[in-house]
């Protein structure tokens, strides 16, 4: 069988049989094909005969044994040969490319999102994904544009090309390989293997772009490169690497109106999530066991996901500050913010509330930061008076607040309590207090 399948033929599993039904894709390594196997579809990773080579083998065969971390990644099930022993693939789950679109695509302007939740949901799923893929002490060595898949519509994601996966415990300086731009400074110089601490490196650009829509690294230095030969682009990504954002070293900054496009996002941001940037782009540079963990992204995506409000002069969406809030601007009309929403306050945490807002467990108990996805509570806008406002309960806690009478109330599942001033919760252990509209002043 040759380097290329055609539809009709037969690949074969340990214990079952697939059919190739069409090219659906291609890549230096080899191709990808849509199969069919007992009613069932999935893709075909072929690989041409050039890399079927034993250690590719075994290192398929060793991934499949071993599993998925999660189901984000669409992960080998099982290794398939042809008629002849020259070339082998894997087979995998179906992407659904309705519904799923290569983040590239998203930076090359073909995708428009309007609503910054999906963005932050997906960036939390992405540093979700790795920090379960570290927890199996694997790393993945590639992360970049070209292997991750988002539904712009809930923020979900899927991490394709998994047979970049190996052991954590590279040695050899034949193992150095990645993506340009993506790749840890210490692996572009050649000084090391990439690992779970340069995955860190590159899930912290992958973040920075979603978020800024420009390269971390990418400023004047970038623009005033001639020729982008090897020697330049290793000047620029490992040995001299500079954050645009650097507090200290302004040599990097963005291009006004040639490299620029981090400039309409950044300054918009919270300060917290601001210096993470600054922390994983100036001493995480050079240090890799200072890098940011995924944990920590996590956390501060939650809390960015919990500051977001709505400009009341045009409706775009903006980020709640408590230490600037008096000087923010909407980035899309340029008008001052003149109302902050209604809020809860758990401990030092804040929690702004919109007509639209869903609250996950991970955003109330901070202990539980990484289950952000189960629905913990909801804003309500009563169907005859959009005035006023409820907080309704979506979870199994027995929320506890003192009623109009003096008494106490309990509240369960889908029991609705209105959103007053000086309304206090105890929503399961967690005193939280509540806080009407407030005019900025």
């Amino acid at each position: 069988m040759s380097d290329y399948l055609n539809p009709g033929d037969y690949v074969s599993g340990t214990d079952r049989r697939f059919r190739v039904l069409k090219e659906i894709g291609g890549g230096g390594q080899g191709n990808v094909y849509l199969v069919t196997s007992d009613g069932e579809q999935f893709a075909l990773k072929w690989y041409s005969r050039q890399a079927s080579t034993t250690e590719q083998y075994h290192a398929i065969e060793q991934l499949a044994l071993k599993g998925a971390p999660s189901d984000r990644f669409i992960w080998p099930i099982m290794l398939v040969e042809g008629e002849s022993k020259d070339n082998f693939g894997y087979i995998m789950p179906l992407i659904d490319t309705k519904k799923y679109t290569k983040l590239a695509h998203y930076f090359s302007g073909e995708i428009k999102v309007k609503r910054m939740e999906p963005i932050i949901e997906a960036c939390i799923q992405m540093a979700s994904g790795f920090y379960d893929l570290h927890l199996t002490g694997m790393c993945y060595r590639d992360i970049s544009f070209g292997n991750l898949f988002v539904d712009f519509a809930t923020g979900d994601v899927l991490i394709c090309d998994n047979d970049n996966v190996t052991f954590d415990n590279l040695t050899s300086s034949s193992d150095i390989w990645g993506t340009q731009g993506f790749m840890a400074p210490e692996v572009v110089k050649g000084e090391a293997p990439p690992s779970s601490q340069t995955d860190l490196f590159s899930l912290a650009v992958v973040l920075f772009r979603m978020l800024n829509l420009q390269h971390p690294l990418q400023g004047k230095k970038e623009y005033e490169i001639e020729i982008a030969d090897y020697e330049s682009l290793v000047d620029l990504y490992g040995h001299n690497p500079i954050f645009i954002y650097d507090p200290i070293d302004a040599t990097n900054r963005p291009v006004k109106g040639k490299k620029d496009m981090a400039e309409a996002y950044w300054y918009h941001y919270p300060a917290f999530l601001k210096n993470r940037f600054i922390e994983a782009f100036t001493i995480g540079l050079h240090d890799p066991n200072s890098r940011v963990r995924e944990s920590i992204w996590i956390q501060d995506l939650l809390s960015l996901k919990s500051n977001l409000m709505y400009c009341y002069h045009c409706g775009s969406q903006l980020f709640y500050d408590r230490e600037t809030i008096q000087k923010t601007v909407c980035p899309s009309c340029g008008k001052r913010a003149t109302l902050i929403p209604p809020r809860i306050k758990i401990g030092s945490r804040i929690l702004l509330l919109n007509h639209d807002t869903l609250v996950t467990r991970g955003q109330i108990e901070a202990e539980n930061f990484m289950d952000y996805e189960t629905p913990y509570l909801k804003v309500e806008v009563h169907p005859r008076h959009p005035e006023i406002w409820g907080l309704k309960n979506l979870s199994e806690d027995v929320w506890r607040y003192e009623g109009k009478d003096g008494q106490i109330k309990e509240l369960t599942k889908d029991g609705i309590v209105p959103i007053k001033e000086g309304l206090e919760i105890y929503m399961g252990d967690k005193q939280c207090a509540v806080r009407a509209a407030t005019q900025i002043k």
